[in-house]
C-alpha cells in the first residue's frame, strides 16, 4: 500500500469517526446533563464497562489482531471463496462464544458488580446491578459487529465501518428522547434505565449496517462450525496469547473501577468523562492510524518488505506526534474552558466541572502514547509474536496499580488518570525498544528531530494558552 492510499485511507476514516465522535460528543452532552456526576452516572459508567471489558478481548482486540493477518494470508494465497468461507467459519464460533458469555455475564452480575465496585452503597449498587444486566447482550452485538468492521477494513472499507459507532449514539440518544417525549412523570433512575436500553438497540445498528458491504463482497450468512477448518488453528494459536495481553490490560481498568469507587461520589463519572473528551482526538487520529496500518503492515511482513514497513511505521509516528502533541497542549491549556462550553448545564455543575478538568488535564499527558500503543502493538501480532506484547502488559500493569495507588493518595481519581499516562509513556518505549530488536530497519535516531520539533512547539502553545487563559479568558 502507497502513502498515498494509507493516507487516503486514513483520511477516509478519520472523516467517518469525526462524525461518529461528533455524535458521541452529543451523547456525553445529554448524558451529563441528565446525570452529571451523581451516583446515577457512576453506576451506569461501571455497568457500561463490565461488557465492554469483555467486548476489547472479542471485539476490536485480541481477536481482530489474530484473525486480520490470517484473513488477508488466506485472500491472498487461496482466493475470496476460500477467504469468505474462512471467515464465515470465524464468525459463527464467535457468535456462540458471545451467546454463553452474555448468558453468563446477566447470571452472575451480582458478584461482578461486588468485586468491580466494592464501595459502592447499597442503593448504587442495585442501580448497577439492573443496568449490567439490562446491557450485557451488549457484548455478543458489539463483538459480531468488531470483527464484521475487520474484514471490510481489509477490504480497503473504511468509511462506513468508521460510523458505526455513531449509531450506538443514535440508539441512546434516540430511546431517552422518544421515552421523555413520551412520558411525563419521570425519575432519574427511569431515564437511566432507558439510556441503558438505548445501548443495546445501538449495538444492534451498529451490527446490521455493515451487511450490505458484506454481500458486495460475496457474503450470504449461515452458520458453520467446522473445528478443523484451515487457518482457523493459526487464529486460535495467535489468539490465546493475544486474549491474556488483552486480559492484562483489561485488569488495569478494573483496578481502577475498584479504587475509583472507594472515593467521593461522581469519581467514576468524571474520570469518564475526561477519558472521553481525550478519546475524541484519539479516536478521530490515533486508533485510525492503528486501523488502518494494520492491514497494510500484515501484508508487508507477508511479503518480507522489511524497509517499506520500517518506512511506514516511521511516517505514522511522526503524523501521529504531529497531532496528538499539539493536541495535548490545547488540552491541557484550555481543558476547564472545554469542558464549561460543552458540558456545564443541567446536572452538572462547578463541582462536576473541577473533577471532569482534574481528570482530562492529566489523561491528556498520555494521549500521544496511546495513540502510538494502538499502532505499534498489531505490529507484534502481525510479526506472528504474542508473547512480547503479553509479557510487556504484565510488566505496565504493575506499574499502572503502583501508580495508582501512589498517586490517588495526593490528587484523589485525577492520580488514577496520571497513572494511566505515565504507563503509556513506559509502555511505549518498552514496546518500541523490543520491536528494534526483531525489525533493526527501524531507526529512532531519523524520527528524534522531528518529534523534538513538534515538542517543542507542542509547549509553546500550552505556554500561549496557558498566559491567555490566565489574562483574558
Amino acid at each position: 500500500m502507497s502513502k498515498r492510499k494509507l493516507a487516503k485511507n486514513a483520511g477516509s476514516m478519520s472523516l467517518a469517526v469525526f462524525i461518529s465522535r461528533i455524535l458521541g460528543l452529543v451523547r456525553d452532552i445529554v448524558m451529563t446533563s441528565f446525570f452529571g456526576t451523581s451516583y446515577v452516572a457512576d453506576a451506569f459508567q461501571v455497568a457500561y464497562q463490565i461488557p465492554n471489558l469483555l467486548r476489547k478481548l472479542f471485539g476490536e482486540g485480541a481477536l481482530s489482531a489474530a484473525f486480520v493477518p490470517i484473513y488477508n494470508e488466506v485472500g491472498i494465497k487461496k482466493g475470496r471463496k476460500y477467504q469468505v468461507n474462512f471467515a464465515i467459519n470465524v464468525l459463527s464460533l464467535l457468535s456462540l462464544a458471545l451467546l454463553i458469555l452474555s448468558g453468563l455475564g446477566i447470571l452472575l452480575a451480582p458478584l461482578i458488580v461486588r468485586v468491580l465496585a466494592p464501595g459502592f452503597g447499597e442503593q448504587t449498587y442495585l442501580l448497577t446491578l439492573k443496568l449490567t444486566r439490562i446491557m450485557f447482550p451488549y457484548l455478543f452485538l458489539i463483538g459480531l459487529s468488531s470483527t464484521l468492521i475487520a474484514i471490510l477494513n481489509s477490504h480497503d472499507y473504511f468509511f462506513l465501518p468508521g460510523l458505526t459507532s455513531a449509531f450506538l449514539n443514535i440508539g441512546m440518544v434516540g430511546s431517552l428522547a422518544l421515552y421523555i417525549l413520551l412520558k411525563d412523570a419521570q425519575t432519574v433512575e427511569q431515564q437511566v434505565t432507558v439510556w441503558s436500553y438505548g445501548v443495546v438497540i445501538g449495538g444492534v445498528l451498529q451490527t446490521i449496517v455493515n451487511f450490505p458491504l458484506l454481500k458486495r463482497l460475496g457474503y450470504r450468512f449461515r452458520l458453520n462450525f467446522s473445528l478443523a477448518a484451515g487457518g482457523l488453528k493459526a487464529v486460535w494459536q495467535r489468539f490465546l496469547p493475544g486474549v491474556w495481553g488483552l486480559a492484562i490490560r483489561q485488569v488495569n481498568l478494573a483496578v481502577d473501577l475498584i479504587l475509583a469507587s472507594t472515593l467521593a461520589t461522581g469519581s467514576i463519572a468524571a474520570l469518564n468523562y475526561g477519558n472521553r473528551l481525550m478519546q475524541l482526538p484519539l479516536g478521530i487520529f490515533g486508533i485510525t492510524a492503528g486501523v488502518v496500518a494494520l492491514p497494510a503492515f500484515s501484508r508487508y511482513f507477508a511479503q518480507k518488505k522489511w524497509e517499506t514497513l520500517a518506512d511506514e511505521l516511521r511516517f505514522s509516528i511522526i503524523s501521529l506526534s504531529l497531532i496528538m502533541l499539539p493536541v495535548t497542549a490545547i488540552l491541557a491549556g484550555l481543558g476547564k474552558d472545554i469542558i464549561r462550553v460543552i458540558f456545564m448545564r443541567g446536572a452538572f455543575g462547578q463541582h462536576s466541572l473541577d473533577m471532569t478538568n482534574a481528570a482530562l488535564v492529566f489523561y491528556s499527558l498520555g494521549l500521544v502514547f496511546y495513540g502510538l500503543n494502538r499502532l505499534i502493538i498489531p505490529i507484534y501480532y502481525a510479526n506472528k509474536d504474542t508473547k512480547t506484547p503479553v509479557k510487556i502488559s504484565a510488566f505496565i500493569v504493575v506499574i499502572n496499580i503502583s501508580l495508582n495507588i501512589i498517586f490517588m493518595k495526593f490528587l484523589q481519581h485525577a492520580g488514577l488518570a496520571l497513572a494511566t499516562s505515565v504507563s503509556a509513556l513506559i509502555q511505549f518505549g518498552v514496546l518500541l525498544m523490543f520491536l528494534r530488536k526483531k525489525i533493526p530497519q527501524i531507526r529512532i535516531p531519523s524520527m528524534k528531530k522531528s518529534i523534538a520539533k513538534i515538542l517543542l512547539i507542542s509547549l509553546f502553545i500550552f505556554a500561549f494558552l496557558s498566559l491567555a487563559n490566565y489574562y483574558y479568558l
